[in-house]
């Protein structure tokens, strides 16, 4: 209003061309701050309220504990729940429903008791239940009462519910955590506080069956955690694996353990120890007519021969005069072809047939009813997804 007086005052004196003088246009003294209104209180059950209608005093109620269900009963009408309403809105559900029956009733519906307001608390404390609540009401303090965390309660883990479906997790195990501190907060009313339970555990990662931390047990040994993980796959690199005991990282011989049963690797473990079962990088692929498909260990100095033996030996129909040892050099994304026969070894010793191979070396054992082709190279390497479809691959000997 002001502001829009002023602009007038202004364009008037423009237009009759008359001299601007500034003048003090005095704004209205602000009023004092508005309160904030409190969220107005919620009926539910324990609340005790009195019902009062002055024209008709037999309808009235002077003390009525709202049950747990939240509905009450009153002359002439049937039960209805009040959880959730305030003191008006019952009034008026209250005039509603009797103006059924009576004529204009005058309803008052007062406040009695407050329900009590608790906090709770549940796991491993002391004393597992409710405890009053009050306004000033903190976490520390409200701990205390319950009789503080048992012993093998973890107070780093403390989880505080509140009603609106919130969650905080608090931190409680630091000496240095007071009365004050920002993990002591100020509770609500019908908080609940859980307490877990402190768990040792230990870890197994990488080529087990079910990996990840489990609860670690007094005397517990590398047997046992390979047990409480179901064992370990044909993946797993035995030779590879490691232990982290105690902070300090050591190769571990599981090979030696699970296939030699040394028992002086069957250690015992800490609380906290990790083991690490890596998966085999180190695999000669054996394909064709051969006992066992599939793959084995490689081990440094493997030639043609160990290969197939590590697969089973070749089969009846095996043609060994034409088997094609595939060098993979995934970095340039390469593949070179190689023919071999193993006939001249084994019937003349020739050794240069039985050549030495290395880590990630494909063999393919062609049926001696079917040459082997160059699209059978493509198949083996596409189905182990050595080599992509850029790669180029180069044949030395194929087929002869």
């Amino acid at each position: 209003m002001f502001g829009t007086l002023t602009k007038l005052i202004v364009l008037t004196a423009l237009a009759l061309g008359a001299p601007l003088q500034a003048q003090e246009i005095k704004q209205p003294t602000p009023g004092p701050a508005a309160k904030v209104t409190p969220a107005p209180y919620l009926l539910a059950a324990d609340d005790t309220i009195g019902i009062t209608v002055v024209n008709f005093p037999n309808l009235s109620i002077p003390s009525l504990v709202i049950p747990p269900d939240g509905k009450i009963s009153v002359p002439l009408l049937d039960p209805f729940s009040v959880t959730g309403m305030t003191q008006q809105e019952v009034t008026q559900a209250l005039v509603d429903k009797w103006r059924r029956y009576v004529i204009n009733p005058s309803v008052s519906v007062a406040l009695l008791h407050k329900r009590p307001e608790n906090v709770l608390f549940y796991g491993y404390v002391t004393h597992i239940g409710t405890q009053e609540y009050r306004n000033d009401l903190h976490l520390l303090e409200a701990l205390a009462g319950a009789g503080g965390a048992m012993q093998d309660g973890d107070l780093s883990k403390v989880t505080v519910t509140h009603k609106s479906g919130e969650k905080q997790m608090l931190d409680l195990s630091h000496p240095e955590t007071k009365g004050g501190s920002q993990a002591d907060i100020l509770l609500e009313a019908g908080d609940v506080i859980y307490v877990p339970e402190k768990r040792d555990q230990f870890s197994v990662l990488g080529e087990v069956e079910k990996p990840g931390s489990f609860d670690y047990k007094e005397n517990m040994t590398v047997l046992d955690a390979l047990t409480a993980v179901g064992g370990v796959k044909e993946t797993a690199d035995l030779d590879a694996a490691s232990l982290i005991h105690e902070g300090k990282e050591s190769k571990i011989d599981l090979e030696g353990l699970l296939r030699h049963g040394d028992m002086s690797v069957n250690v015992k473990l800490a609380s906290g120890d990790r083991l690490m079962v890596p998966e085999i990088r180190n695999r000669t692929y054996v394909y064709g007519a051969v006992g066992r498909p599939g793959w084995y260990t490689f081990k440094p100095g493997d030639r043609v021969l160990d290969a197939l033996n590590g697969c089973g030996g070749p089969a009846h129909d095996g043609n060994l005069a034409k088997i094609n040892v595939i060098h993979i050099d995934k970095a340039k994304n390469t593949a070179i072809v190689q023919t071999v026969d193993i006939d001249k070894f084994l019937k003349k010793g020739d050794m240069k047939a039985n050549i030495a191979l290395e880590p990630g070396d494909v063999l393919f054992v062609p049926d001696k009813k079917h040459a082997f082709s160059f699209s059978d190279i493509l198949g083996v390497l596409s189905g182990l997804s050595l080599v992509g479809g850029a790669a180029r691959i180069f044949t030395k000997g194929l087929g002869q």
